[in-house]
């Protein structure tokens, strides 16, 4: 009656491998997720620290003010129209750009862009150039020759006129020197009356705050009628 209790005691044995199977199981598993919580931790301080460093390309950019570039060119002397005598004009030039690359362009095409201002300061008469208006349109004049020279096209440029001596009590146009003609009543009354608001510069024609390309600006260190 003793032998069949032999197959019990071999289970008993088989058991204990059993349950001590489960927990080296229940161990790696373990082993396991650390590792991955681990490696999930670096990856994600990695990327935080990165970012950091590298913020993203839409974060907003402080805009540099650009510099003006002055481009002298070499001194100018041409015949003027003839009025009431030969006179010529002395000019020396200077080019205001906002685009420092423009420097090598114009240098490049000098010969054509000199020509062209030749041929523009030559047909001008001594009575255009002697008034304050006269050269600011030749400034102007001067600044669309060279950029159509570039192949830069900019909306056209308006000089304000010189505004009519009014008298501050009557409201009406001053009257005329002694011996110089008077003009017509209508056109005296015509003429605008004095006002608080101040009298427009050179003005672009296009909208206020459009930035214009290539020569914006021309400068006269000398100019010079005989």
């Amino acid at each position: 009656m003793s032998k069949p209790a032999k197959p019990a005691a071999a289970k008993k044995d088989a058991a204990p491998a059993a349950d001590g199977a489960a927990p080296k199981s229940k161990k790696k598993l373990i082993l396991i997720i650390v590792a991955a919580v681990v490696l999930l931790a670096g990856g994600g301080g990695a990327w935080f620290f990165m970012k950091s460093k590298n913020p993203p390309s839409d974060a907003k950019k402080v805009e540099v003010a650009k510099e003006p570039k002055f481009i002298p060119l070499e001194a100018f002397t041409v015949n003027l129209q003839h009025e009431e005598s030969d006179q010529y004009l002395q000019i020396n030039i200077s080019l205001k750009v906002m685009e420092p690359e423009l420097e090598d362009k114009i240098k490049a095409v000098l010969p054509e862009i000199r020509s062209k201002l030749n041929l523009l300061l030559s047909s001008k008469k001594p009575s255009e150039l002697a008034t304050v208006i006269g050269k600011k349109k030749l400034a102007i004049e001067i600044a669309t020759e060279t950029n159509s020279v570039l192949g830069i096209h900019n909306a056209p440029q308006t000089v304000a006129p010189e505004p009519v001596a009014v008298n501050a009590a009557s409201g009406a146009a001053a009257a005329p020197a002694e011996g110089a003609s008077s003009a017509p009543v209508e056109a005296v009354a015509a003429a605008p009356a004095a006002s608080s608001e101040p009298v427009a510069s050179d003005t672009p024609a296009e909208a206020a705050g459009a930035e214009r390309k290539g020569v914006v600006d021309v400068l006269f260190t000398s100019f010079i009628i005989q």
